[in-house]
Parts: structure tokens; sequence; C-alpha cells
């Protein structure tokens, strides 16, 4: 739960860490090179626009953002890597001509495996607070017990509505597919409500009463996110919220 809201509510006071480190960083950095702890000729490695990739990658692990870190480690590495052979060609003889026709389709192998096992094998928990109460999921049901919704698709489309009165959160994860969750039928329970989502070349809709107030924070990478839901009613229960977090990446993932 505790991580739940961390992840969610990237504080000014972690931004102003991140902040503070990156200029540790920067700082270090000048001093290794005016002092001749770093050989000069990486100077145009480690100040070259690539290196963005790096401060990217630096921001998504301080807001534990995993997929969207991996996503630009690899662009930075594709980048990189090259500029490094060049200087240090016996230290990279793997980095050759070939390397752009090899990296890529690698690089997705790797996604693409990583994803599914973490699937298979990952041990998640999803949490409602009530009470300060953590309910895990049972990842081998579509529905677990007390208004508890997974749903993990790889390679197919699915169309659920979900019929129990209260929803108490959940789970989404989608790779190569889409799923779409209908839980209009459905009211929250006192508290914060949690819906975790993932998506990797794939999509997920969401229908949503009317009269639920919902807090997206959702990242992406090379995606979207498309929030068309709203309230009718005039005074929001605010005492009941779903809060949705995850990470989109290649796919989208709109709210009705």
């Amino acid at each position: 739960m505790e991580n739940n809201e961390q992840q969610m509510n990237f504080s000014g006071r972690s931004k102003g860490g991140l902040f503070g480190f990156l200029l540790i960083l920067a700082g270090t950095l000048f001093l290794a090179f005016n002092f001749g702890w770093i050989d000069p000729a990486l100077r145009s490695v480690v100040f070259s626009w690539p290196v963005l990739f790096v401060v990217f990658a630096i921001i998504a692990l301080f807001k534990r953002e995993y997929l969207a870190l991996f996503f630009w480690l690899a662009l930075a590495a594709f980048f990189l890597l090259p500029r490094i052979a060049h200087l240090y060609p016996d230290a990279l003889p793997g980095i050759n001509e070939g390397f752009t026709a090899t990296f890529w389709p690698v690089l997705l192998i790797v996604v693409g495996a990583g994803v599914i096992l973490k699937i298979l094998f990952g041990k998640k928990a999803c949490c409602h607070r009530h009470g300060h109460i953590q309910r895990p999921l049972n990842v081998d049901k579509m529905e677990g017990t007390d208004g508890i919704y997974v749903r993990e698709v790889v390679f197919g489309g699915i169309e659920d509505i979900f019929l129990e009165p209260v929803f108490r959160g959940g789970r989404i994860e989608v790779v190569f597919g889409g799923v779409e969750l209908d839980l209009r039928r459905a009211s929250l329970p006192e508290g914060d409500t949690y819906l975790q989502v993932e998506a990797v070349f794939g999509g997920i809709k969401l229908y949503l009463p009317d009269d639920w107030v919902v807090v997206p924070k959702i990242s992406t990478v090379l995606g979207g996110v498309d929030n068309k839901h709203f309230s009718k009613s005039a005074n929001h229960d605010t005492s009941r919220r779903l809060l949705i977090s995850g990470e989109i990446v290649f796919g989208g993932c709109e709210i009705r």
C-alpha cells in the first residue's frame, strides 16, 4: 500500500532529491575530468546528447517506473555503445557495423521474454486501503474474492463486465492484446481503491460509473492515456476514489 502511494505521489521532496542527485552527479563528472580521473577522450561521450536518455532513466528509477527505465537505458546503450567502441575498439569488440541490425531484434526478444516471464511467474500484490489492510491478488483467476479483479492477456482480446457489487481493486496486464473492463454496475468502498494497469503493445479500455472520483497516474513510453471520464454528479464523494497507476509501452489506455 505504502509503495503504491509513493509511486502515485511523486512529491516535491522526491523531486528535490532527484534534482540534488543529478547536480551531485554532474559536479562529480566535471571534477573527475578536471583532475584526470577519467580519460579525457570520454568527454565527448559523457557530455553528448544521448546521455539525456541516461538522465531520463535515472528519473524513471526515482519514480519506480521500471519499464520506462529499461526503455531509456536501451536507447542510451544504442547510441552510446558505438561511440565508446570507436574510442576503445578492443574493449567492445562486438560493436561493429552490424550492431544496429542485431541490437533491436535482440532487444525486442529480451523485452518480450521478460514481460511474459513476469506475467507467468511474477509475484505481485494489489492493495485496497481500508483500515491499512493489504489484500494480495490470486494471479491464477480472472476475478479474486471480495471484489478484486485480475486479468492477464497475452496475444488476445477480452471483454469483461464486472458483476460484483463492490470493486476493491485489481490488476490488468496486456501483452500484444486488449482488455475492455466494464465497472459501471459496481460501487467503490470507503477510502482509496487501487487498479494497476500494464500494457506492452496492447490496449486497455475502462468503463466507469459517472459518479466515481478517478485519479489516473499512468506512465507512458511511446504510448498514450485518453481520460474521457467525467462525473455528472454535482457533489463528488471524495472519500471514495479510484487510483489508477501503471505503465503503458507502445500501447494505450482509455478511461470512459
